[in-house]
Order: structure tokens, then C-alpha cells, then sequence
């Protein structure tokens, strides 16, 4: 896996040894990144799901003033340590270890408000629309959320959700749900 564009373009990526994390391909988040085009200079990005934190490095690559990664797998931390280190970014960054739920509740009793959010859950989530609300205290009027599910997964948002979804692109077997804070 490589970064794709800005100061770490080309550089290699480890990724993480464990047959239950699915990395996204190059494509797949280059598309992504196309798609958001130039929210991610200056932005707040939160990778709360990043396995080997291919989203949030691209973010940082790209031009992010601070980037928050999380998963709850050991192995999973170690590795975006791991990359964090060979590219030279400890700065502007924190890495937390915990499950999705207390993440986001580490972050909201932190006041931590962020521009773009990476959600990459695993295969068998199906909390989605949860997921979804649970960041409301996290966001701010126009911040942009992007998930990754299986083309099948319909998102149904409550009509009084502080999100609606933007758009959605389908790769192969995984969909990009872009969902935007109102």
C-alpha cells in the first residue's frame, strides 16, 4: 500500500497482519480524496477505524493540520506507529486505542471538533446509522463524513439527523457514503 499524493507521495505503507482488517486500495481511497478535494488542507481529520492508518496518513500527506487515528486492535495501533515514525509525523497527530464508542466519548469530553471523518468498520458492523449520530458533538456545520461499506449496506438517516448523505460511489464490492453535517 502507498501514499498516493502530496509531501509522502509514493511512499510505502506496512500494513496490518490480520486477515479481519481489509485495507482500501489505492484507487478506492485516491477516489476518495478526489472526491473531497481541497477539504482536507488545514483540516481536523479523525480516522476512527484506520487499521494501518492509510486514510489519516493520506490526509497528512495531503496537507491536514491534525489528524486523530484509532482502532482498538493492538497490532493495528503498532503499525500506524510504525508509519508514523518512518514518515517523520509524531507531531500533529494522537493515536488512541479503544473501541469506536469510547473514542468518540474521549474526543467529545476532549471538545475535539474535527472537518472529516474516515469510517472504515469492520466487515460485520451494522450499527451504522448509530455510528453516524454518536458524532454529532464531534462535528461542525459542514463537516464531511466519509464511509466505507459493502455496495449493499443502505444508510437510512433519522429525518432529524444533524447529516444527510451527500452522495455515494461504488468500487467493486465496497460503496463511499459521503455524508455531510448541515
Amino acid at each position: 500500500m502507498r501514499i498516493i499524493a502530496g509531501k509522502f507521495r509514493s511512499r510505502t505503507l506496512k500494513m496490518v497482519p490480520s486477515e479481519s482488517t481489509r485495507e482500501t486500495s489505492d484507487k478506492v481511497r485516491g477516489a476518495v480524496f478526489n472526491s473531497l478535494s481541497d477539504s482536507i488542507l488545514n483540516a481536523r481529520v479523525l480516522d476512527l477505524f484506520a487499521g494501518s492508518g492509510s486514510y489519516g496518513i493520506e490526509s497528512i500527506s495531503r496537507g491536514s493540520k491534525f489528524t486523530v487515528f484509532n482502532d482498538y486492535k493492538p497490532i493495528a495501533v503498532m503499525t500506524i506507529k510504525e508509519n508514523l515514525i518512518s514518515l517523520g509525523v509524531l507531531d500533529s497527530v494522537e493515536v488512541i486505542q479503544m473501541d469506536y464508542q469510547k473514542a468518540v466519548t474521549h474526543l467529545i469530553d476532549k471538545n475535539q471538533l474535527f472537518d472529516v471523518i474516515f469510517l472504515d468498520p469492520p466487515y460485520d458492523f451494522k450499527n451504522y446509522e448509530e455510528l453516524i449520530e454518536s458524532l454529532t458533538l464531534i462535528t461542525i456545520n459542514g463537516s464531511m463524513i466519509c464511509l466505507e461499506v459493502h455496495k449493499d449496506t443502505k444508510l437510512t438517516l433519522n429525518h432529524s439527523s444533524a447529516f444527510s448523505v451527500y452522495k455515494e460511489k461504488t468500487y467493486g464490492i465496497k460503496k463511499i457514503i459521503y455524508i455531510i453535517n448541515n
